[in-house]
């Protein structure tokens, strides 16, 4: 092996071990997503009030959430990963251990700083990707990241409950805040802003940015293709996962086909076994084409194809394997947004890609907000004018509108040396 390889290789190792650090980080931030669902009825029962009252309490985290994301973006990029991400991490377990004090205030300045130290995580996980790695790396590990998500959002709810089954519910919080600080710790101690030596040059088939736009916020928000990327990325996610996945689709299976809630569960699931499958191989499969745009176009009209064989399979009263193949395929080329986070980019100074990642996850955050709002809208509307047997097929089928706009954004995006001026 010659020099250059065996740097090369220990880079790489280096560049993995501090991607881990911060991946772990993101799996712990999508670990406590999953908290409010199982705790609210011990943690409603144990301070006295309606469940109803408290999830209503606890759902200040999203807007926090949404309006932290900026702020974060900023600050990675002036003080770097391991301060942030080290500050952050502990903010998420001090919000962790508000919410073991059994007073409805305590858990609401909990949420509220779990929301601020979430808000740096996945963008943290970004920047630490863009930092370490070569060009030609990102995506795939984006999609990694996200993928580490998803089993964490799977998981979740098994590990929290078979803790609070093994002793109590403020223990399994314990612990998890408790897991909280010491990672935090090895953060501070292990993590590292920025590697020694220029990774970009030990790889050949990347070449270096040769052009860099105006890389200040005013600038970025000026840049139309940052919108566009953001847009498109917000309606494939707030339409297939925040509005049917997350919130529609069980009850749509269970009225249209007739299932049991676990039934329509099990199907759900493949969503997101889908996503954590198609993650990390779009980064592959897209660094394939001239341009990674392409790809993304195609997995946006195939996303319209197969979103629309719901309704139609329901009609068709299709079986349950055919179900578990439609959703595992939505899952799988719906995840391909987050090629918007590398195309999003290009062109721009590493020293921005904090504030860039913020924005594009700020335009999917309120994406999530309006799509579910809009849709219960139109939902409600066509209840009171048609009379419908079932009344969440018909809004599916408008739901589509969106993702073909998506589709057709795709071709306004631009990539690569069209960029830069």
């Amino acid at each position: 092996m010659n020099v250059v390889a065996l740097t090369r290789y220990k880079v790489m190792a280096l560049a993995c071990f501090m991607w881990s650090i911060a991946a772990v980080f993101y799996g712990l931030d999508y670990l406590q997503h999953t908290v409010p669902s199982v705790l609210i009825e011990p943690i409603s029962a144990s301070i006295g009030i309606n469940y109803i009252d408290l999830a209503t309490v606890m759902s200040i985290y999203f807007p926090i959430y949404a309006l932290s994301q900026i702020p974060a973006g900023y600050l990675i990029d002036k003080y770097g990963i391991k301060q942030t991400l080290g500050w952050s991490c502990l903010t998420v377990s001090l919000g962790l251990f508000c919410m073991l004090v059994p007073v409805l205030s305590a858990i609401v300045i909990g949420r509220i700083l779990i929301a601020i130290g979430s808000a740096f995580a996945f963008i943290g996980a970004l920047k630490t990707i863009s930092v370490w790695f070569p060009l030609n790396y990102f995506s795939l590990f984006v999609g990694i990241t996200q993928s580490i998500g998803v089993v964490g959002g799977l998981t979740g709810q098994v590990f929290i409950n078979h803790l609070i089954v093994m002793s109590t519910w403020q223990t399994a919080l314990f612990n998890i805040a408790l897991f909280g600080v010491l990672w935090g710790i090895i953060i501070f101690f292990l993590l590292k802003n920025k590697p020694t030596v220029a990774i970009h040059s030990l790889s050949p088939s990347v070449t270096l940015e040769q052009c860099k736009k105006d890389s200040t916020f005013l600038g970025i928000i000026r840049d139309k293709n940052i919108w566009l990327l953001a847009i498109y990325a917000a309606i494939m996610v707030g339409t297939v996962m925040n509005t049917f996945a997350e919130l529609y689709d069980v009850l749509f299976l269970k009225k249209s086909l007739g299932m049991t809630s676990q039934q329509a569960t099990y199907i759900t699931m493949f969503i997101f076994i889908g996503v954590g499958v198609g993650a990390p191989l779009h980064g592959i499969i897209s660094n394939r084409f001239s341009q990674q745009s392409i790809w993304m176009r195609w997995c946006a009209l195939m996303t319209l194809i197969v979103f629309l064989c719901i309704p139609i399979a329901s009609l068709l009263s299709a079986g349950m394997s055919v179900l578990i193949l439609i959703y595992f395929l939505l899952g799988f080329f719906v995840s391909s947004m987050l090629l918007s986070f590398s195309i999003a980019r290009y062109c721009y100074a590493i020293d921005s890609h904090g504030i860039i990642f913020a924005l594009v996850n700020t335009i999917i955050g309120f994406g999530g907000f309006l799509f579910p709002l809009v849709f219960g809208k139109v939902v409600k509307l066509l209840m009171m004018h048609l009379q419908l047997e079932n009344e969440l097929l018909l809004p599916l089928f408008l739901l589509a509108i969106p993702l073909l706009i998506s589709l057709m954004m795709t071709f306004f995006i631009q990539e690569g040396k069209k960029l830069c001026p």
